[in-house]
């Protein structure tokens, strides 16, 4: 009878110990991931930045997307650092301002590209509109990160 009380005891701290570690785990893997969206999402900025400069806009599209499936999963992954039920909020709206960016530039993209492969003079097209909504659209989402990383992000990694 001993015996088993000892084993049940071994059991039980062998599954708390554990319990603990694989909960430590997932709590690890929800801020890997999460850190892995953004360092994803800083170099398609760079990317796009690249191409918006040098008028490539056709390259742009699809380093937009991967943000904005990024910005879809984001609410599921509120930081650790978002406390409160505010703080909380706050992160969740940054996410859906940024997928709303998102949205908004590849529409506007769509529509440029389309212009672009027009066989019309491009100078009777008027289409400099369209490449300044792109650019403020793109503005958007770089000051959504930056105030997103300002608000839940106080002290970076050294």
């Amino acid at each position: 009878m001993r015996r088993l009380a000892n084993v049940l005891i071994i059991f039980m701290t062998v599954a708390l110990v554990s319990g603990a570690v694989l909960a430590g785990m997932a709590r690890q893997a929800s801020s890997s991931s999460i850190k892995d969206l953004m360092g994803d999402n800083f170099q398609n900025i760079q990317v796009i930045l690249f191409n918006l400069i040098t008028a490539r806009y056709d390259r742009v599209p699809d380093q937009i997307r991967v943000i904005h499936q990024h910005a879809v999963e984001l609410p599921q992954k509120v930081p650790e650092t978002a406390k409160s039920d505010f703080e909380k909020r706050t992160f969740v709206t940054y996410a859906y301002q940024l997928e709303s960016h998102t949205s908004n530039m590849l529409t506007v993209l769509d529509e440029l590209n389309k212009r672009d492969k027009m066989q019309a003079d491009p100078g009777k097209q008027n289409i400099d509109y369209l490449r300044v909504v792109a650019a403020r659209q793109f503005g958007e989402i770089v000051a959504t990160c930056v105030l997103c990383h300002n608000q839940f992000r106080r002290n970076p990694p050294k």
